[in-house]
């Protein structure tokens, strides 16, 4: 015989549109960390939000509730 058999366990590997979006999805993950720790992205969190003139009694725009 000169045909070789696969080996069992041996089936498909993944496929090329997993492989293609595991990257495409990694590459944006790692762009858009790098762009928050370097202060790109602009200023995200709870204080943003709270900073107009509707901020709640007590609280420093940006500060921890209850922390004067």
């Amino acid at each position: 015989m000169s045909e070789q058999m696969p080996e069992p366990g041996n089936g498909p590997g993944v496929p090329r549109w997993v492989k293609v979006v595991g990257i495409v999805v990694g590459v944006l993950v790692l762009l858009l960390a790098l762009a928050q720790l370097t202060g790109v992205a602009g200023d995200h969190g709870p204080g943003r939000h709270s900073r107009g003139v509707d901020a709640p009694a007590g609280r420093a725009p940006g500060g921890t509730p209850g922390v004067r």
